[in-house]
């Protein structure tokens, strides 16, 4: 029985370790003209999150609020 139960607790733990949490955040973008612009990003953390919404903003600033 402990062997079982040993076992079921080692797939939990590899499930969820392999398995990564997605968030939204918001981007919002300030373009050189001045337009501010807010898109939503899909990340697993804020780091992320910057780095794909600075993608969006090419000829601006763009920062997670």
């Amino acid at each position: 029985m402990k062997k079982i139960a040993l076992f079921i607790c080692a797939i939990v733990v590899t499930a969820t370790s392999i398995t990564s949490c997605k968030k939204a955040y918001t981007c919002q973008c300030t373009s050189i003209e001045g337009k501010v612009e807010t898109r939503d990003v899909i990340a697993t953390n804020r780091t992320q999150a910057q780095k794909n919404c600075d993608e969006y903003g090419l000829r601006g600033h763009c920062d997670i609020k």
